[in-house]
């Protein structure tokens, strides 16, 4: 992850937001109450493939199975709302308070869904992290910064992680994604409903090779080229254990001031060995 953009390394990945995250729009809407809380990881997605992949020491035959894994993920995972939020009207730029609690703690409770069936701890939603993640989010927008730029905005994310009481680290902080470009909602406003059916969707895309495919699109094994994402939030980048056993989560939204219609989705964990300043950020102040 270390001043790398994990989803835009090769022109394959860089499609993966450009055309492959429209597809979220056509995942059909189903008519019941109970929201997907929850990803399931296939067979054959096993943590050591995913170290393995990540530090280029995966044979052929662990690679096909892991990429196999991958297409069950996406094609298996489909998001299920709650009719409820197609009512709530949103701006992702402009979230309320509870409608920043409601969507980090739907996204987090689907990474961490995902961890535990790797008997991994979970990650911590924390008010400092989310603060953190929106003053990058503000970085990323006041210099006109964005997932489609080739590597992560490192030069915003170091100012945001000294403001918050963090190390200047570089690039260890963010996992970062994009949200669907659709007509069905103009600019940065859209539904709770599809703002969540766009976040797991995102989720589903790092935890799956990078997919960047439509729906129907999902055999084709060519469209998963990447596990780094998984790597991180999955804590299974190391081959000898330096992993952070748990990290503080928090995640924002930023646009571009010229258009708006493209939003990047900031996913930031911080683990405890980056935190300099307990009294700016609180370890205390969970969500």
């Amino acid at each position: 992850m270390k001043n790398t953009k994990l989803l835009l390394k090769n022109v394959f990945t860089i499609i993966l937001f450009v055309i492959g995250l429209v597809v979220a729009t056509s995942i059909n809407s189903t008519s019941v109450k109970a929201e997907s809380t929850s990803i399931t990881l296939p067979s054959g997605y096993t943590a050591k493939r995913i170290a393995q992949v990540d530090n280029n020491k995966i044979s052929a035959k662990n690679k096909k199975a892991l990429i196999n894994a991958s297409v069950k993920g996406v094609k298996e995972n489909q998001f299920v709302g709650d009719d409820a939020d197609k009512n709530v009207m949103v701006d992702v730029t402009k979230l309320s308070s509870s409608q920043k609690l409601e969507i980090n703690r739907f996204a987090l409770r689907l990474i961490n869904s995902a961890r535990s069936q790797l008997n991994k701890k979970p990650w911590v939603l924390n008010k400092s992290a989310m603060d953190f993640a929106d003053k990058v989010a503000k970085q990323y927008h006041d210099n006109g910064r964005s997932v489609w730029d080739s590597d992560h905005y490192v030069a915003g994310i170091t100012r945001a992680a000294v403001a918050s009481g963090l190390k200047n680290a570089g690039q260890v902080y963010e996992d970062e994604s994009g949200l669907p470009i659709t007509s069905e909602f103009s600019g940065s406003t859209r539904s709770m409903y599809a703002l969540k059916r766009q976040v797991y969707f995102n989720i589903k895309q790092m935890l799956f090779g990078g997919y960047y495919g439509t729906e129907s699109q999902a055999d084709n094994t060519a469209y998963y080229t990447e596990w780094e994402h998984a790597g991180d939030l999955l804590g299974c980048r190391s081959l000898k254990g330096y992993d952070a056993p748990t990290k503080y989560f928090g995640m924002s939204f930023s646009d571009l001031p010229n258009d708006h219609s493209k939003i990047s989705v900031h996913f930031m964990g911080v683990a405890k060995r980056y935190i300099k300043n307990t009294k700016k950020f609180n370890i205390h102040a969970n969500l």
